[in-house]
């Protein structure tokens, strides 16, 4: 009667959610911490760092941030920023 495909049951691996400290313009430092563990664990997982609180504001984002995407991308550490879920989503570059 009707051709069922059976399908196959695999994992999906959950990124790893992370909060940046509320340490004001120090929290900083708690991003660059982030991504040096990252960095030591080469995860093949997704990170979400949240930004919920608005620690690295407007002005970070707009000037800091490339300059941090093209530090992180000699590590192969790829970083986007996405305004909608004010979150940064790291992942590793093989």
């Amino acid at each position: 009667m009707y051709n069922k495909k059976s399908k196959k049951l695999t994992k999906k691996s959950k990124s790893v959610i992370v909060d940046l400290s509320n340490d004001g313009p120090f929290s900083v430092v708690s991003l660059s911490n982030y991504l040096s563990t990252y960095l030591k664990t080469k995860a093949k997982v997704k990170w979400k760092v949240l930004n919920k609180e608005g620690q690295l504001d407007d002005r970070w984002i707009t000037q800091e941030l490339p300059y941090w995407q093209e530090i992180w991308l000699k590590r192969s550490i790829n970083i986007k920023y996405d305004r909608k879920q004010r979150a940064f989503f790291v992942t590793y570059i093989k």
